[in-house]
C-alpha cells in the first residue's frame, strides 16, 4: 500500500475519493501534483489496472515529472499507466480510428512551418494576399475556433470574413497531404465520438480513472474530450485553481472549472488551501485581491511558514525612476539576504515594460534573462519599425533595406527584390543605389520601376528630416511610425485588441527609448542609439548562457514559477487591469475582463515566496508627452496594514530625484559593496 501519512487531510481525502467526479480546488502552491501522483499510485496499489488510468496534463514536461513521482511511489507497478498531453492522447484516438476521422493510415501531424506554409497557399488560392492577411495570425485565429469547435462567423467581419473562405481551402489542403494540424488532434477525436456513439462508448469502457492537471485551462473541446471519454465510469478527477485562470486570450474557458459540477452531475468537490511556498502576509494580500472577483469558488490560503516579511510598495517619479529603483533595490537585497541572482523575478503584464527594466538591469551590470518571451528588440514589429531606423541612418544597410522595402505591403514583390539584388552582386552595386536608380535593373517592368521610384523618393525625404542639424529623433520615429500606418498595417492581420495594443504600445517604447537615451546622452544621434542595442543584443545572448540570473517575464510566462523575492511593477492602471483598444478604452471593459485581470494579480503575488514588492510610477511617457498615471485600483484592494509602512511608497532606497542625480554612481556603489561581499 501507498504510505498516506505525509498528506494532509484535504490532500488525503482527494487521493481517496476515487469513485465519481471530482473537482480538486488546489490553491496557488497547495500541492495539486502530489495528490495528483499520489491518487494514480493509490489506485494501482489497490488493484486498478494501470491501463484503465489516464492522467492529462498540458506539457510533456508535467507529464514527463508525474511519471517519474509514480514510479517512486510504486516502482514498475507505474507501467501501464498514461500519462501525456491532451494532444498526445488525441494523436493516438486518431492513430487507432483513422478511417472514421477520414485519414489515410499514415498521416502525418503538421509542424508550424509546414502549417504556415498551408496557411499561405489556402490564402492564395481563396484569392487574398499572405501579404495582407499573415498566415501566422491567420492560424491563430482558425485555432481559437477549432478550440471551440466552432466554425469562423462572416457576420464579425474583419479577418473572420476572409477567414471562412480561407478555411475551407486549408482543410482541403491538409487533406491531400493526408495531414493533421496540432488542434486537430483534440477537435476531430471529439467529433467523431459526439457522432459515433458505438465508438465513443467502446474508447470511454477503456477509461475506468480520468485525472487532467490544471483544469482551469481547458478549452471548450478539451472539456468535450473529457466528457467523452468519462461517459462510461464517470471517474472524471480534474485538478485546478479558478482563482488561476487567467489564458482566456487562449481560449481557455473559465466556465469549465466554475460549472464543473454542472458538466460532470454529482461531482464532489475538495479544497486545497494550506499553501506550502509563501508566508502568510503574502497570502493574505492575494486573498483580500481575489475575494473581489463573484465568480469563483471561496477559498482562502494559509501557510505554516509564519508571518514573514510585509510587503512593500514604492511609487517612483517616472517609468525610468522605477526601474532604476528595482536595480538599486534588487542589488542591495542581493547583498544584504545573501541570495543568488536566480531567486528574485521582475513581473511586468505587458512585454513592453521589459525594456525600461531591462536597459536598467544592464546598467547595473545585473545578469538577466527574459523568459516566456521574445526579448523587447527582437519582436517582429520592434525589429521592423528598428530596420526602418537602421535605413534612415545607412542606407546601405542591405539587410534592413530588403526588410522594409515592402513591408507594409507597397507592391514590390519578391521576384523583383531578387532582381534588384541579382542586379547588385553581378555589377557590385550597393543595393541602395540600385533601388535609387531602378531603371539600371533589367527586367523590371513600368509598374515595379514607379513603385520602387516612389518607395525611394518617399524614403529619402525622411532620411533628411532624420539627418537635419536640429533634428529630433523620437519625435521623428512616431513621425514615421504614423507615416507607415502602423496601425492600419497591423489591424489587418490582428484582430484581438489586446495584442493590437501591446504590438503598438512596443513601436511607441522604441521612441521613448530613443528620448531616454538622448535624455541620458544629450548631443547623441540616432546611430549611437542603434549601436547601443545591437551591442547590447549580444551581451544578451552571452548572458542567456549563465544559470544565476535574474528572471524577466510576464504575469502569464510567470505562472508555476515561483521566486524567493519579486518585483511585481507597473502596479498601475492601464497595466493592471490592462488597458486594451486604445486610450479611452478602460471604461469599455467587461466584467469578466476584470476578473482575469485580477486574476493575473493573483498569480503575480502568489509567485513570491518570502519578499514582494510592488512598485508603479506617477507618470509615463506615452505617445510622445508625459501622461499621469495612477495607482491600480487592485492596490487598495490590498489591507494597508500588510504593508510595510502602509501604501505611500516609502521604501528605504534611492529613488526619483536621488536616482537622477545620483545616476550611475549609485550603481558602482552597490557593485562595490556585492565585490566586497
Amino acid at each position: 500500500m501507498v504510505d498516506l501519512d505525509s498528506l494532509n487531510p484535504a490532500q488525503r481525502e482527494a487521493v481517496l475519493c476515487t469513485e465519481g467526479p471530482l473537482l480538486v480546488l488546489a490553491g496557488a502552491g497547495s500541492g495539486k501534483t502530489r495528490v495528483i501522483t499520489y491518487r494514480i499510485a493509490h489506485l494501482v496499489a489497490k488493484g486498478a489496472s494501470p491501463s484503465e488510468i489516464i492522467a492529462l496534463s498540458f506539457t510533456n514536461k508535467a507529464a514527463s515529472e508525474m511519471r517519474e513521482r509514480v514510479e517512486e511511489l510504486i516502482g514498475p507497478d507505474a507501467k501501464g499507466t498514461r500519462l501525456s498531453t491532451f494532444h498526445s492522447l488525441g494523436l493516438n484516438f486518431l492513430r487507432a480510428e483513422y478511417e472514421a476521422a477520414k485519414l489515410g493510415k499514415n498521416f502525418t501531424i503538421l509542424d508550424e512551418g509546414d502549417q504556415v506554409a498551408s496557411m499561405r497557399h489556402a490564402i492564395s488560392a481563396a484569392k487574398f494576399d499572405p501579404g495582407q492577411y499573415e498566415p501566422k495570425l491567420m492560424l491563430a485565429r482558425l485555432s481559437h475556433f477549432k478550440g471551440r469547435l466552432e466554425a469562423p462567423d462572416p457576420r464579425h467581419g474583419g479577418i473572420d470574413a476572409v477567414l471562412t473562405h480561407v478555411a475551407p481551402h486549408y482543410a482541403q489542403r491538409l487533406r491531400a497531404m493526408n495531414a493533421v494540424d496540432f488542434d486537430d488532434l483534440i477537435a476531430r477525436p471529439v467529433w467523431i465520438m459526439e457522432r459515433n456513439t458505438d465508438l465513443a462508448y467502446r474508447w470511454s469502457s477503456r477509461v475506468r480513472y480520468l485525472m487532467v492537471d490544471e483544469y482551469q485551462d481547458t478549452n471548450i473541446a478539451q472539456l468535450r474530450f473529457l466528457q467523452a471519454l468519462g461517459r462510461r465510469h464517470g471517474n472524471v478527477c480534474a485538478v485546478g485553481d479558478d482563482d488561476q485562470s487567467i489564458y482566456g486570450w487562449r481560449g481557455a474557458v473559465a466556465g469549465n472549472i466554475l460549472r464543473f459540477d454542472h458538466h460532470f452531475e454529482g461531482a464532489k468537490i475538495i479544497f486545497l488551501t494550506q499553501n506550502y511556498r509563501s508566508t502568510n502576509y503574502i497570502l493574505k494580500s492575494a486573498n483580500a485581491v481575489i475575494e473581489n472577483n463573484q465568480a469563483r469558488h471561496a477559498k482562502t490560503l494559509w501557510s505554516g511558514l509564519g508571518d514573514g516579511d510585509k510587503l512593500r510598495y514604492q511609487s517612483s517619479p517616472t517609468g525610468d525612476d522605477e526601474a532604476h529603483f528595482v536595480a538599486t533595490d534588487l542589488l542591495s537585497k542581493k547583498r544584504s539576504l545573501r541570495l543568488k541572482w536566480r531567486d528574485f523575478a521582475v513581473l511586468y503584464r505587458t512585454n513592453a515594460q521589459s525594456r525600461a527594466m531591462e536597459e536598467a538591469l544592464r546598467g547595473a551590470s545585473i545578469p538577466h534573462r527574459i523568459i516566456g518571451g521574445t526579448r523587447f528588440y527582437d519582436r517582429k514589429e520592434v525589429r521592423d519599425l528598428v530596420a526602418y531606423l537602421r535605413v534612415m541612418a545607412n542606407p546601405y544597410d542591405e539587410a534592413a533595406l530588403r526588410r522594409i522595402i515592402n513591408y507594409p505591403n507597397r507592391g514590390i514583390g519578391d521576384r523583383s527584390i531578387e532582381r534588384i539584388g541579382l542586379c547588385s552582386q553581378q555589377t557590385n552595386t550597393p543595393f541602395w543605389r540600385l533601388v535609387e536608380r531602378p531603371d539600371r535593373v533589367p527586367d523590371l517592368g513600368d509598374r515595379e520601376r514607379t513603385r520602387i521610384e516612389s518607395f525611394y523618393t518617399w524614403l529619402d525625404g525622411f532620411r533628411r528630416r532624420f539627418g537635419a542639424q536640429d533634428a529630433d529623433p523620437g519625435a521623428l520615429c512616431r513621425a514615421l511610425i504614423e507615416a507607415l500606418d502602423f496601425r492600419n498595417s497591423l489591424a489587418k492581420i490582428e484582430r484581438d485588441m489586446g495584442k493590437l495594443r501591446m504590438r503598438l504600445d512596443n513601436l511607441e517604447e522604441v521612441a521613448n527609448g530613443i528620448d531616454l537615451f538622448r535624455q541620458r546622452k544629450p548631443g547623441s544621434r540616432l546611430e549611437d542609439y542603434l549601436s547601443r542595442i545591437a551591442l547590447d543584443s549580444r551581451v544578451e545572448e552571452d548572458e542567456d548562457e549563465e544559470d544565476d540570473l535574474v528572471s524577466l517575464m510576464t504575469l502569464h510566462g510567470a505562472k508555476g514559477l515561483e521566486f524567493t523575492s519579486v518585483y511585481f511593477v507597473g502596479f498601475e492602471e492601464g497595466f493592471v487591469p490592462h488597458l486594451r483598444g486604445g486610450r479611452g478604452a478602460a471604461a469599455a471593459r467587461t466584467a469578466e475582463d476584470i476578473a482575469e485581470e485580477r486574476r493575473l494579480v493573483y498569480v503575480g503575488i502568489t509567485r513570491a515566496k518570502r519578499y514582494l514588492t510592488l512598485t508603479g510610477a506617477d507618470r509615463r511617457m506615452r505617445f510622445g508627452r508625459i501622461q499621469g498615471r495612477k495607482p491600480s485600483r487592485f492596490l487598495y484592494e490590498i489591507p494597508e496594514a500588510l504593508f510595510e509602512g502602509g501604501r505611500t511608497g516609502q521604501v528605504a532606497a534611492l529613488t526619483g530625484d536621488a536616482l537622477q542625480s545620483k545616476g550611475m554612481a549609485a550603481f558602482a556603489e552597490m557593485r562595490r559593496l556585492i565585490k566586497g561581499e
